[in-house]
Formats: structure tokens, sequence, C-alpha cells
């Protein structure tokens, strides 16, 4: 009568040991994806889409809006945007450094919201061309709502997206999304997919490129 007791002793081993050893591939495909950039890459709303879908250059751009480095990089990229239009895209992502700049989230989540009015451009522009005057206060939300005005935004449309708990699912999910790319600075970024970290990463990966197009 004991013998079935022991096949199913058994049976319950052979299910945990094949249970740990699917926990065990997938912490190590997790990490292997971190270390070798294999993580997927999430679409971007639209609004944070710039250039032709069919460039043969491709920028995903990793960003905080409370970074300073983050500010050169986003002047260049217009530039860039500026120079080579039919040869560029341009994908904007957040990934707020939480731990030391508490307002990116918030600053992020209202990017996005001037994103649905067509002004994401407008308003980021704003945060980081006025980054000094937010960054460190405690309360940023006057300058915030000023640059509502100053963007040309609905206040009652924007106000009203600001209450959407997706907008703030979106910018998690970028955040994600770098976790799993194995980003831990900013500005990070990917030409055709390659790493670039800091914006003279960019340059370097990006003009071979931009000259074998000419």
């Amino acid at each position: 009568m004991k013998l079935p007791e022991i096949k199913d002793k058994r049976t319950l081993y052979r299910k945990l040991a094949a249970a740990g050893a699917l926990v065990f591939l997938a912490t190590l495909v997790t990490l292997l994806a971190r270390h070798m950039n294999l993580g997927p890459a999430r679409p971007a709303p639209d609004y944070r889409n710039f250039g032709p879908a069919d460039a043969p250059i491709v920028i995903e751009e990793f960003t905080d809006f409370a970074c300073p480095a983050c500010r050169h990089a986003y002047s260049g990229l217009e530039e860039i945007k500026k120079a080579y239009p039919d040869k560029v895209r341009v994908v904007f992502k957040h990934y707020p450094l939480t731990n030391i700049h508490p307002w990116s989230v918030e600053a992020a989540v209202r990017a996005d919201c001037a994103g649905r009015q067509g002004k994401f451009g407008e308003y980021a522009g704003l945060l980081f061309d006025n980054q000094n005057d937010w960054v460190m206060s405690r309360e940023p939300q006057p300058k915030f709502d000023e640059y509502v005005g100053k963007a040309g935004l609905d206040k009652a449309v924007f106000a009203a997206c600001m209450d959407d708990p997706e907008m703030a699912r979106q910018v998690t999910g970028d955040m994600a999304e770098g976790d799993m790319r194995g980003i831990n600075a900013t500005p990070t970024f990917f030409v055709n997919g390659e790493r670039a970290v800091g914006f003279g990463q960019l340059v370097e990966k990006a003009r071979p490129l931009i000259i074998s197009l000419k």
C-alpha cells in the first residue's frame, strides 16, 4: 500500500524540480537580456515618434526631464531631426531617475498629456529649457501649470488627462522596459538597436550611418 505513496512523492519531487528549473531559466534569461540589451522594445505613443516610419536610422531615447545631460541631448537631437528629416526617426521614452529626481514622473506624465493634444515637443521643450526652475522646487506644480498655458494647451482637457491612471502606467511601462534593457543612466540611446550612453556616444554611433546614406 505504500508504493503508490512513494510514486506520488516522486511525481511531486519531479514537478517541484521542473518548476524550480523554469524559475531559474526565467531569471537567467532576464539577466542575460539586461546584460546583452535583448529586452523587447515597446512601441511608444505616436506623439512620441518623430520622423518617417520607414526612416533608415531609428534612435530610441530613454530620458529624464530633470537630468542636465538629457537637456543637452534633447537640444542635440532637435538639431539632428532638423538636419536629417527624411533619414532619422526619433522615439522618445521615459526613464525618470526617481531616487534622485522626485518630480520626474509627474513631468513625464504631463508631457504625455500634452502629447495627447499634439504638443509633446512643446511641453518637453519647456520642461528642459526651464529645468532649473522646477527640479529643486518643493512645489513645482505652479511652474508645470504655467507651461500648460505657454504650450497652448486646453487646460480642462489637460486636467482630465492628468486624472487618467493610464498615463502614469504608460510612464512606468517605459521604466520597466528600460530596466529590462539594462539602462542605469540617462540619457541612454539605441541607434538601430545598438546601445549608446550619452550624447557623445550617440553621435559616434549615428554619424557613420548618416554618412553611409549620403
